[in-house]
């Protein structure tokens, strides 16, 4: 055998993508040579920040131009089979992110062309490989257990692409596409554990409705049996306490593998009387607990030191799972990589979608431009970011005023369905991508800039954030726009306590903006917009708005309170200071006046009503109309800032040279404790914001909680 690295590439660039990467890069001898994803732009921003040399778009491309020994397929799923496909037969060894592929036949057909070739694939079944579920194995194979009478398997957790609206996914497309998205880590430990079930009853209910008639069921319970174990599985995707378990109940003992502590904790009967057994029995499952959770915390900061592999369970997993990939693909591959297992575990979730029984989805049009109803105004009005929550009541205003709209998002499918009724045009793109930028300013007078980048490094906020807006301001020029609108933020001023009266002559404070990237991009697309307009004419507004509320509004906003959990809060400061709130359709007003008012380019625009509403009547508001009770915990800021320094310090040991040193105003600025002069934006623009705090209660704090809490 030769010494030369193993090569590998990554298919997709999504956000399982980086776990694959950092469990790459742990390993001897190997070489990531390329990145390949659809999205080119977002493929060449992973590939920067990491170090990857070659960006592709074309996956037989970059077969045909890089000597690979593996590819990671981590594509959506119903696209494994199409692309784990081509890279076998390259003759390249595949890598596949859980499920092995979406139809058992698909499964079939990779695993008998695998063999014909002569190539690897493994699965990354990841929940197979934390050492809390190997300790349960071994006491399950070794007989600790007994003859197991029941398995409980537990997944109750929110499902953050529901939260974030994009329902466009595959995953959306039919309320069954969920047992083969998610559910197969918890199908692959049913599998491992007991083979395929001798029977299975299912039911569903909590049923949401999505955009374009589609539907998706929060709570599924799957009950079932294998010889004399009784199996029972639950997924709640409902946002609430979360909790993912294995139970296991056998003649000698029970067992218990709590993935979301990362703990593993045993019971079985003592030789001593029954209240002295379950005594010691709870006194050593605390004892266990409580070294297991000291061993994750010790890890977890270990490994922000660069001291330690084990970065949290999760990653953990996927890092032991891709070590064992490596060191048995030679040889026999470890029994949870296998095919074998992969296809076992689609074969569950194909049964439990025949026993759930539901209603095959209608047939829809996928979100494009010409799927969409236009209205037959011209579209002389171009937003980007018209999807998100300003944007949306952004758009409603501009449509109301009888402008014709059209929206570039990377997610059209988060458009509501009143909008699309208004006519709007959809052009599904990232800001970031200039040729789709320039397309959809064909025809266009007026832009609206509301998108933003995002970035765990200022590298990655110029590529994603900054960069593109010099370019789209470019593209302004030479279209001749007639005004490029864009939205700032207030997070570019020192608000403390000691702060003098905000105005848009107030400069961006240093702490501000060494403290947060967002905040860095904020004021660097400022100077570079108004630079601009002072050397070449550009026509340019620039809008700060406040902490905006209203309909739409996800109540648990961050401008009032962090929210660390949904049942705890951190108010800044202590919560008795009014806040420069601003309703979202107040917001829209001001920015649509900015249109055609003359005489304001250059010119920029703090938005917020007169302050008063603090945080405890916000949070006040909240528990009242929710009927939740919230833990509201107070911490000065002194405490905040030796937290924000003792986590620097630790992020600095582990070689992390993006941590930015912690600034002490920047903490004391959250609390937005400074008083916001906008009497410009109401003089200049003819602005009048809600400010009876009667109305302000009623559209910032409980219509947001009311449509929430649904």
């Amino acid at each position: 055998m030769t010494n030369h690295p193993t090569t590998v590439a990554l298919l997709g660039a999504g956000y399982i993508s980086d776990y694959h990467f950092q469990a790459l890069r742990s390993l001897p001898n190997l070489e990531i040579k390329a990145i390949c994803d659809l999205n080119q732009v977002l493929a060449g921003q992973f590939a920067q920040a990491r170090g990857i040399p070659k960006v592709y778009g074309d996956l037989p491309k970059m077969l045909e131009e890089e000597q690979l020994d593996v590819v990671h397929v981590l594509t959506p799923p119903h696209i494994h089979h199409a692309t784990a496909s081509q890279v076998v037969k390259a003759g390249v060894n595949a890598f596949i992110e859980k499920p092995l592929c979406h139809t058992v036949s698909h499964c079939q057909s990779l695993r008998q062309l695998a063999e014909s070739s002569g190539q690897v694939i493994g699965v990354s079944h990841n929940f197979l490989y934390f050492p809390i579920y190997e300790k349960l194995l071994t006491d399950w194979r070794s007989g600790e257990l007994g003859q197991i009478d029941s398995v409980d398997i537990v997944w109750n957790k929110a499902l953050g692409q529901l939260q974030g609206n994009n329902f466009n996914m595959w995953l959306f497309q039919d309320p069954k596409h969920i047992l083969f998205e998610v559910c197969p880590h918890s199908f692959a430990h049913v599998i491992h554990l007991l083979g395929q079930p001798d029977d299975l009853s299912v039911q569903v209910r909590d049923q949401v409705s999505l955009p374009e008639g589609k539907e998706f069921y929060r709570c599924w319970e799957i009950n079932g049996s294998k010889g004399k174990t009784n199996i029972r599985i639950r997924f709640s995707f409902i946002d609430s306490y979360p909790e993912h378990y294995i139970h296991v109940r056998g003649s000698n003992g029970i067992a218990r593998v709590d993935f979301e502590n990362n703990t593993y904790t045993y019971q079985q009967h003592t030789p001593y009387l029954l209240d002295i057994d379950r005594y010691l029995n709870i006194a050593r499952m605390a004892k266990d607990s409580w070294l297991q959770a000291n061993g994750t915390l010790t890890n977890f900061v270990l490994s922000k030191m660069g001291r330690s592999q084990n970065a949290g369970p999760f990653p953990y997993s996927i890092l032991r799972t891709v070590q064992s990939f490596y060191e048995t693909r030679h040889n026999q591959l470890d029994e949870r990589l296998t095919p074998a297992i992969g296809e076992a575990a689609v074969a569950l979730a194909e049964w439990v979608a025949q026993e759930a029984n539901l209603p095959e989805p209608s047939v829809t049009p996928q979100v494009t431009p010409e799927a969409i109803p236009l209205s037959s105004t011209p579209k002389t009005v171009l937003v980007l970011g018209g999807t998100g929550f300003i944007g949306q009541a952004l758009v409603r205003r501009l449509c109301q005023e009888g402008y014709g709209v059209r929206i570039l998002s990377r997610n059209p499918s988060g458009c509501p369905q009143d909008i699309r009724q208004m006519g709007v045009e959809l052009i599904k793109g990232d800001f970031t991508n200039l040729d789709i930028v320039e397309e959809a300013l064909e025809g266009i007078e007026w832009v609206y800039h509301l998108a933003k980048g995002d970035g765990k490094s200022w590298s990655e906020y110029l590529k994603s954030d900054v960069e593109p807006t010099e370019k789209l301001a470019q593209l302004c020029l030479e279209k001749g726009i007639k005004r490029l609108i864009y939205t700032s933020s207030i997070a570019i001023y020192y608000a403390g306590q000691n702060a003098p009266t905000i105005t848009e002559e107030t400069p961006p404070h240093p702490a501000m903006i060494q403290g947060s990237f967002y905040a860095r991009s904020k004021v660097e697309n400022e100077r570079l917009l108004l630079a601009l307009h002072h050397n070449q004419g550009l026509p340019v507004v620039i809008f700060r708005p406040g902490v905006v509320l209203g309909r739409g509004a996800n109540p648990y906003h961050w401008g009032i309170a962090a929210w660390p959990y949904n049942s705890v809060c951190y108010p800044w400061g202590d919560g008795t200071n009014p806040l420069p709130i601003v309703l979202v359709d107040d917001v829209a007003d001001a920015m649509v006046k900015a249109m055609k008012i003359p005489n304001i380019d250059g010119q920029s625009y703090n938005l917020a009503s007169s302050p008063c509403i603090t945080a405890n009547d916000y949070l006040d508001e909240f528990e009242q109309e929710s009927g939740l009770k919230f833990r509201r915990v107070r911490i000065p800021n002194w405490r905040y800032y030796l937290e924000a320094v003792l986590k620097w310090g630790i992020k600095r040991v582990g070689g992390d040279t993006d941590a930015a040193f912690p600034r002490y105003a920047e903490l004391d600025g959250r609390s937005l404790a400074a008083m916001f002069d906008c009497s410009k934006a109401k003089r200049e623009l003819d602005w009048s914001p809600v400010e009876d705090r009667t109305i302000l209660l009623d559209k910032c704090v409980r219509l947001p909680v009311s449509e929430f809490f649904k």
